[in-house]
């Protein structure tokens, strides 16, 4: 069983990934439920890339975790930075309508899918 309601029907744990928003059976500190909603997220380059995360209501986000797999079989966790001089380092900003990749100007993740799973509370 992925989900554990108690007899009011309401959510006391839920364990099931989804692309649909989920209440996860957690609250916050406030007592505001904890929701969990899985976003696809398509290849980039070296431009910023906005993906709509449909999410109404939306006060703030507790956790981004985002991994993408390229073509060659590859995992990359995501954000990434480097100390280096390549600049190919990787932010996450999450906006009211929008999950942006921050990307810097030498990435090759064109060819790369991947999800990204965002756990937020509302603000209603």
């Amino acid at each position: 069983m992925s989900q554990f309601v108690n007899a009011n029907g309401n959510t006391l744990l839920n364990l099931k990934f989804s692309l649909e928003e989920r209440e996860t059976g957690m609250q916050w500190i406030d007592g505001k439920k904890i929701y969990c909603k899985v976003i696809l997220v398509n290849g980039f380059d070296s431009k910023d890339k906005y993906v709509k995360h449909n999410i109404s209501d939306l006060y703030r986000v507790l956790s981004c975790d985002l991994f993408m797999k390229t073509s060659d079989g590859t995992n990359h966790m995501i954000p990434r930075a480097h100390q280096d001089e390549d600049h190919d380092g990787i932010s996450i900003q999450i906006t009211k309508t929008n999950l942006i990749l921050q990307v810097g100007q030498s990435n090759g993740f064109a060819d790369a899918t991947g999800y990204a799973i965002l756990k937020y509370i509302k603000s209603k």
